[in-house]
Parts: C-alpha cells; sequence; structure tokens
C-alpha cells in the first residue's frame, strides 16, 4: 500500500469509489467523475499551479493504492488562503466508501505527512466538519492537536470546523 501520483492504471477503481459515494450520498468530499473530467491530468495540472479555478492554491494530491485498487485521495495544499485558513486548510481527503472504519485514512494521512515535510512544510491545518468523528480521530491519531472549533457558511449552510494543526 501506497501514495502515487494519479494514474490512469487506476482510473477504474478510481470512478468505482465515485459510484460508491453517490450510492451512498456521501458529500463530505467529492471524487470526480471521470466521464466529465481527466482527474489526471486535472491534478497534474495543480501540482503545477496551472489552470486552478479562482482562489485555489497549487495542490500536490496522491492516491493511496493496494495493489491495482485506488483506496483514497489526499491533497496536500501548498499553502493557505484566508478560504482554506478558516475551511479546508492544507489537507483534504477520502477514503472511498467500502474502506471505511479499516484504518486506511489514518495511514494515509501519515504517509502525506511525510510528503508535506518533505515539501518544506513545518506545520499543517487540517479540518473536518464538527460531526464528522472518524475524520477528526484520524486527524487525532496523527497528533493532530485542535486549535478550535468555529462556524463556517458553505453552500449557504451554517456548519460547525473543527481546526487541527499538526507539527512536521
Amino acid at each position: 500500500m501506497n501514495l502515487v501520483y494519479p494514474s490512469y492504471k487506476y482510473l477504474q477503481s478510481y470512478q468505482e469509489a465515485f459510484d460508491e459515494y453517490n450510492e451512498h450520498n456521501v458529500d463530505t468530499y467529492k471524487f470526480d467523475d471521470i466521464n466529465t473530467v481527466d482527474v489526471v491530468k486535472k491534478w497534474s495540472n495543480y501540482r503545477k499551479g496551472i489552470n486552478l479555478k479562482p482562489n485555489r492554491v497549487a495542490q500536490t494530491t496522491y492516491w493511496l493504492v493496494d495493489g491495482d485498487r485506488f483506496i483514497g485521495e489526499i491533497g496536500i495544499r501548498h499553502e493557505l488562503n484566508e478560504f482554506l485558513l478558516q475551511y479546508g486548510g492544507h489537507i483534504g481527503y477520502g477514503i472511498r466508501y467500502s474502506c471505511w472504519g479499516k484504518g486506511y485514512g489514518t495511514k494515509m494521512l501519515s504517509l502525506a505527512l511525510k510528503k508535506a515535510k518533505r515539501m518544506g512544510l513545518e506545520k499543517v491545518l487540517i479540518t473536518c466538519n464538527n460531526d464528522n468523528f472518524a475524520s477528526a480521530k484520524v486527524i487525532e491519531n496523527n497528533n493532530g492537536k485542535l486549535e478550535d472549533i468555529i462556524e463556517n457558511t458553505i453552500d449557504g449552510k451554517t456548519i460547525q470546523t473543527r481546526r487541527y494543526w499538526i507539527e512536521l
């Protein structure tokens, strides 16, 4: 099991993860639909800071794979803007639904923190919704220290956001 750059080799398995999220109405993280987005090109561009949407920052994205199976996706943002400081942080991730509760999130974040350190980050901010207890546990299992819980308005909804810092 390791982190790799997004690759066409894993696209079918990635699409299966996308379908699992849709089937189970998961909206805390979004995988892309490979029928509408070239995800390999998208994440390559993000890594290089090319063709970013407004208010987005460069990001290095990795896929956690086990053999030929896509397990999850994790992105390390190279810097924080004002929005990311409140919601999103340096790192965002999602584990395919069928792999929830099996320790993959904790492992994936652990591997990504090593990469973030090699990228030159000294500490990272990671956020999650206050009611996302599984994500909070993943962060805390990786030495995340809760700074605060704040309110954010996302897509017209007010949500409570946990903000954690991890020293690298």
